[in-house]
């Protein structure tokens, strides 16, 4: 069924889905993004109060955007942020710095700050459709200082002139951008000496590989990455093998395979170790794959899909996401970003002329490629004090049809740009006391949680140094209230130095 609540922190988290599967030629014409008719802004401060665990936690709140130029020093963008600093701390050189952004490319960094992490929370919708700010009892403040960045043309981070953005939605502009901001509000605060942790949520993960190639002169004591996006090689056996166990659990979720009483955790696992061995087999042999195994192999994957062998070997034993998506649950499509989520399948296409993945109910998106949160600009504005009449964009999938995945290459798409990994590696090996933690969802079809696990375990990589853990959850591993506190306890944990549970 459709879960209006899940929307906000789906969509704004996942957009990458898109970027990640549609061509250059194939993406909609973009809309013109808004520009800052008001700006740049001065910054904020204001002081606050909350009561976390029955004691009152003050601090502070600053919200700022910087300016950002081109070669000729001439302005050409916003990129804006809200820092959250604990007040009363006797050494701040000592706690950590925690900076946090999402993904899309095109998601602000909402969904971390006011569904996650940050000191206000997002409440339910009431039976009106309102959601309220809340004090977050899950709030990473207690432990650290928190820097929510929100990237050129998300949140209130606009471009001041026509084409502004354009050298900032590409993955190197993009990542520099974030970096630049990050370093000069730890140059102005006095905590280049602080430990530094990175949070980034899907493509945000990828952002934050970019950036671990320049981070070698900072105090970096880890990352967090929340379905993470590490790698946009071109279509691979791997890639059908990463996807099957996901596959498998929507199966099991919508009851189109036995229950047999398992848990989520064993309906994957026993699929991934079918995935890893003889699937993994079978595909390798390609057309030389005799056709009495490969017709065993597709009536293994029809008791585990759900499907008819015979659609299985139509496909070559690599079953098309979408498709399977599409024809799971009768009459409704099934959501990518959370396999739970399904919707009756419209007689029109709400967009026709976007991919059929920005389509997924549990996406949300509607006709419009924007999802603009009124609730997060009033915060920003009546509590925060920020002087503007800017809408808070959440998403924006204009941005993202925009993106230049590498500058100059005849394949703009994202095949054009490599995976991350090794830029983790490079840091780690210099970091040795450095850790990544990586949360995964096994409803998560967006970023199956087969493929950073895959990744993370072949480049060279302590084990020692990563932390691996999923959750009962879709894409945005936080939603909902138990995962919500799982997801802070770990996080907790892991600024702390501490192992996961």
């Amino acid at each position: 069924m459709f879960h209006p609540v899940r929307v906000i922190g789906l969509a704004l988290s996942a957009a990458l889905l898109l970027a990640a599967s549609v061509s250059m030629a194939q993406r909609p014409t973009p809309a013109p993004i808004p520009l800052a008719t008001d700006g740049p802004l001065a910054p904020v401060t204001t002081a606050h109060r909350m009561m976390l665990a029955g004691k009152p936690l003050d601090y502070h709140a600053t919200w700022f955007e910087m300016v950002l130029t081109d070669a000729a020093q001439v302005s050409q963008a916003t990129i804006s942020a809200t820092a959250y600093v604990r007040d009363g701390v006797r050494d701040a050189r000592t706690r950590p710095v925690v900076v946090l952004f999402n993904g899309g490319p095109g998601a602000s960094s909402s969904p971390l700050h006011f569904s996650a992490l940050g000191p206000r929370r997002l409440s339910e919708r009431d039976a009106a459709g309102n959601r309220a700010l809340l004090d977050n009892p899950a709030t990473l403040l207690d432990v650290a200082d928190l820097l929510f960045i929100d990237p050129v043309g998300t949140g209130f981070s606009r471009p001041l002139r026509a084409g502004g953005g354009d050298a900032y939605w590409s993955v190197e502009g993009d990542a520099g951008a974030v970096e630049k901001l990050m370093r000069d509000w730890l140059a102005r605060h006095h905590r280049t000496a602080s430990p530094l942790f990175l949070i980034g949520e899907s493509y945000g993960g990828y952002r934050a590989g970019v950036m671990a190639r320049h981070l070698a002169d900072l105090p970096v004591a880890g990352a967090v990455l929340v379905s993470p996006a590490l790698d946009f090689a071109p279509p691979s056996d791997q890639d059908a093998v990463a996807q099957l166990p996901t596959l498998a659990v929507a199966a099991w979720h919508h009851g189109k395979v036995a229950q047999d009483g398992r848990r989520v955790d064993r309906v994957w696992e026993d699929a991934r170790r079918f995935a890893q061995t003889d699937y993994l087999v079978a595909l390798q042999q390609g057309t030389l794959l005799p056709p009495d195994a490969r017709t065993a192999i597709a009536t293994r994957m029809a008791a585990l899909l759900g499907m008819p062998a015979s659609a299985i070997l139509a496909a070559n034993l690599r079953p098309d996401s979408q498709t399977f998506l599409e024809t799971l649950v009768p009459g409704s499509v099934v959501g990518r970003l959370d396999t739970r989520v399904s919707s009756p399948v419209q007689a029109k296409a709400v967009a026709p002329d976007r991919p059929a993945a920005a389509n997924d109910p549990s996406l949300g998106l509607g006709r419009s490629n924007v999802i603009v949160s009124a609730p997060i600009g009033a915060y920003l504005r009546e509590e925060l004090n920020v002087p503007t009449t800017r809408d808070y964009v959440s998403l924006t999938l204009d941005v993202n049809f925009t993106w230049h995945w590498q500058s100059g290459a005849d394949d703009d798409g994202p095949g054009a740009s490599r995976s991350v990994v090794g830029d983790f590696a490079r840091l780690l090996r210099e970091k040795p006391e450095a850790r990544l933690l990586v949360l995964g969802g096994y409803y998560d079809l967006a970023v199956p949680l087969l493929a950073p696990r895959y990744a993370l375990t072949h480049d060279a990589i302590s084990p020692a140094q990563v932390q691996m853990v999923a959750l009962a959850a879709g894409h945005s591993v936080f939603e909902g209230a138990d995962n919500g506190e799982r997801v802070s306890r770990l996080v907790h944990r892991f600024v702390a130095g501490l192992p996961a549970e």
